[in-house]
């Protein structure tokens, strides 16, 4: 069982621990990370991205493109210790503080309907960049959350994203901030 800080309007801790599925169907405000893995495409020096190819098995968005590496802040951590831990977990990049950049806060409020059951995703995200050319067959995916990875071109995903292409979960004004960050 994963245990989620609740938080108030503001983005301050409640004092409120919930369990994660509490949280999601209640739509309580909680926290996550956002790590985007960045790269020059070896071809044409254009900036891309690693994409995960969720899970059939997951919660929300099974089988979706999505962000390199996201999660939960579990209650009492921080964030830049769970992006560290997700890029692990999920991907078995190990990390260290200074490798992360820090790019901005993203909140995002959204709901929908998974395998019958109402999702309300009620987050707040700091969203962190990852500048680093890696060998997909170096990855070690976390198989419960990861069915795949693939690097595409920021541009485009963005024409993808543009078209609501049902097979991307990226929340599109936070990719356009992505983007303004990409200096290569």
């Amino acid at each position: 069982m994963e245990y989620l800080d609740v938080l108030n309007p503001d983005g301050t801790p409640s004092g409120v621990i919930k369990e994660r599925s509490a949280v999601h169907s209640d739509g309580d405000l909680h926290r996550t990370v956002h790590i985007w893995i960045t790269r020059k495409n070896p071809e044409t020096g254009e900036p891309q991205i690693l994409l995960q190819k969720r899970s059939k098995n997951k919660d929300s968005h099974p089988s979706c493109l999505d962000i390199s590496s996201a999660g939960h802040i579990e209650a009492g951590a921080g964030y830049t210790e769970s992006a560290l831990r997700e890029l692990y977990e999920e991907l078995g990049i190990k990390a260290v503080e200074t490798d992360l950049k820090y790019l901005f806060m993203s909140r995002k409020y959204k709901k929908d309907i998974f395998y019958g059951k109402i999702f309300k995703d009620n987050q707040i995200s700091r969203v962190y960049i990852l500048k680093k050319d890696i060998s997909i067959s170096d990855l070690k995916l976390q198989k419960s959350e990861i069915e795949t990875v693939i690097w595409q071109d920021y541009k485009y995903i963005l024409t993808k994203l543009e078209k609501n292409d049902p097979d991307y979960c990226i929340v599109y004004e936070e990719f356009i901030k992505l983007g303004k960050f990409l200096d290569y």
